[in-house]
């Protein structure tokens, strides 16, 4: 940590920002760049979610549509035998459960007796599992494993509705009775005549594949398991390469590649599969795997060039899911910022707002994608171009995509809150530009362009905002007449309502030479504690100075140097706007910075990204350490 003088200076930042910010002990640090996922998949989406989620579809074809899947859900899954019983007897409780009412209502017993033979199977599957299991009398049916009664209970049905399902059931009982031979006899038996998409017949099937697995031949069970798109049971080192010759149209395969897309050497390797794949007629979704060599050629190869083309394909390809569809999109966006493609951005940006809307679940990750498209892609090259206009907007566009981060959300630019904008990177980049730059790229954005019209009412343009800034500007560079002609603009409303009068207070053209007082140290600290001294605040004229009546006072100071009658009066001219100059960068800095601290403005939290992005996409930014050394080294 920094010394104590450092942390007061930041607590003063955040008095002249708008006072309102948690002051944490290294803070602050916003703006960060989020560092969503665009391929790469965290959580694995196993064989048992695609089933369970295909299941309850079936449930409900089987039943009523009108029943919400939760509700379907609620009681397939996680309600017991004893409570299916309680709501679905002859002396049924009331639920709100919609699948209870239909079960009651429609007299559905063939349904009831199915859920409860099929939640005492489980339960009894459950006891024996349990390593907490011994049975009381090794003679008795099920607990030695026995359920022989299960199976004939089972074979007894001979009706049609249910058919495949009470199949399944028997299937589950022989494996857990570990008779694997006459578990794969049976399902042979059984499903036969049942299509090969049939969910219980490829739930059965994983079961086959187990049973072939325990007798030891794991070639037959791993071509199985392929079939049936269990990947993470798949016995082999290469088991992505092997599941996409045996079963390339699986979406666990490509769930399992985005789960290891972190690991350089496995996404290399998936190149080739991914290219063979794409020549083969049988595969479906082709535009996932374009979409996965895009990312490949991008993250790893640096191919930026490949990466788009491959991209182009994606989008124009078909796709497993609209999810991964939506990804891919982002992901040429990005693509699109990184070369300064802009031909489709207006239509991108409207696209992904829509994905930001207030009762989409995934909204924040879509706020968080699209600033960090912004904040990685497009600024840094706008700005490499020259576009000024184009990156202010876009980054204050993207500082606004509210109201995911508390903040507000501008419209018709009014009711301007100062501490959203001071403290945004939209508007350090305005503060990196020179005055002259700076007035120009606000007449520029002003202009009636689609792109900029859209931007504009996410943004701030309100002429008050940039006036002051780029009156602030001008002080920096000494330019005192353009200070004169942009802060007389600025309305009393506006910097009556900008929290720095305390900063402003300090009279520029005082000496100021016990600014910093000194206190033992505390118990808990080691070093001496020093705090900016209260004389150095009010020591000027209880009326606040404002930047308007710096800068006339230093233009006259300047035509005084060389204009006044006598030696002395222009002498005294002089020194005067030394000093007036000099604390305008120190003790009254509030004239020419929004900010003083150690910490900067901008220090992104990163999660992957090498310690030198700093540098290398944002050197560009106003740092007043350098700034203020290489003005003095150019006075001197």
């Amino acid at each position: 940590m920094k010394s104590t003088i450092y942390i007061r200076l930041i607590i003063n930042l955040l008095l002249v920002i708008g006072g309102t910010y948690r002051i944490e002990a290294c803070g602050p640090y916003y703006p960060l760049i989020p560092t969503p996922d665009f391929f790469t998949l965290h959580h694995y989406r196993s064989l048992s979610d695609y089933e369970r989620s295909e299941n309850l579809q079936l449930w409900q074809s089987q039943t009523s549509a009108r029943i919400p899947l939760a509700d379907i859900e609620e009681v397939v899954y996680r309600d017991s035998r004893g409570k299916v019983y309680d709501h679905t007897g002859y002396d049924a409780q009331m639920s709100s459960n919609l699948f209870y009412a239909y079960l009651k209502n429609a007299n559905d017993d063939e349904a009831v007796e199915f859920l409860l033979i099929a939640k005492e199977l489980e339960e009894q599957r459950r006891d024996i599992q349990s390593p907490w299991y011994y049975p009381r009398n090794r003679t008795y049916g099920v607990e030695n494993g026995d359920f022989s009664q299960f199976i004939e209970y089972c074979k007894e049905y001979d009706g049609k509705r249910f058919k495949d399902r009470y199949s399944l059931q028997i299937t589950r009982a022989l494996f857990a009775s570990r008779q694997y031979a006459e578990c794969i006899e049976f399902v042979d038996s059984a499903f036969e005549k049942t299509p090969d998409n049939s969910l219980m017949k490829r739930m059965a099937q994983n079961y086959i594949a187990g049973c072939w697995s325990r007798l030891g031949d794991t070639l037959r069970a791993d071509s199985i398991f392929a079939k049936t798109g269990d990947i993470l049971s798949v016995k082999r080192e290469d088991r992505a390469e092997y599941m996409a010759q045996c079963n390339p149209n699986a979406p666990q395969l490509m769930d399992y590649i985005r789960c290891n897309a972190a690991d350089t050497a496995f996404m290399l390797k998936m190149i080739p599969v991914a290219k063979h794949l794409l020549k083969n007629n049988r595969v479906k979704c082709k535009g996932d795997w374009h979409f996965m060599l895009a990312f490949a050629n991008n993250e790893y190869l640096d191919n930026v060039s490949v990466a788009r083309q491959e991209m182009i394909r994606a989008i124009n390809g078909k796709f497993s899911s609209k999810n991964l569809q939506d990804l891919a999109r982002a992901y040429k966006m990005k693509l699109d910022g990184m070369v300064g493609n802009s031909g489709s951005l207006l239509s991108d940006l409207k696209w992904i707002i829509s994905k930001m809307d207030i009762l989409n679940p995934e909204a924040r990750e879509w706020v968080r994608r699209c600033q960090n498209i912004i904040y990685v892609d497009w600024i840094p090259r706008l700005w490499k171009h020259n576009d000024y206009s184009t990156a202010i907007l876009l980054c204050s566009f993207a500082d606004n995509l509210a109201p995911f981060q508390q903040l507000p959300l501008v419209r018709n630019n009014e009711n301007i809150d100062k501490q959203i904008y001071y403290g945004s990177l939209s508007f350090q980049l305005m503060g990196s530009l020179t005055s002259d730059q700076l007035a120009c790229t606000y007449r520029k954005l002003l202009s009636d362009e689609p792109l900029y019209n859209f931007l504009r009412h996410n943004s701030c343009t309100h002429k008050d905002y940039y006036y002051e800034l780029i009156g602030t500007l001008a002080l920096r560079e000494e330019n005192y007449d353009r200070a004169i002609q942009y802060l007389s603009k600025v309305s009393r409303n506006y910097l009556s309502s900008m929290p720095i009068d305390s900063y402003l207070s300090r009279d520029p053209f005082v000496a100021y030479r016990t600014r910093w007082e000194k206190f033992e140290p505390h118990e808990d600290c080691e070093e001496p504690i020093y705090y900016e001294s209260s004389a150095s605040w009010h020591s000027a004229a209880s009326k606040p100075k404002t930047k308007l009546d710096f800068a006339r006072k230093m233009l006259s100071l300047k035509q005084k140097m060389t204009s006044s009658p006598t030696a002395d009066e222009r002498g005294i001219a002089r020194l005067k706007y030394a000093i007036g100059r000099r604390n305008s960068f120190e003790e009254c800095w509030a004239l020419t910075q929004y900010w003083r601290g150690w910490i900067d403005k901008f220090e992104p939290s990163l999660q992957y990204w090498e310690n030198d992005f700093m540098d290398d996409n944002y050197s560009f930014l106003y740092d007043y350490l350098t700034s203020i050394l290489r003005l003095f080294l150019r006075v001197c």
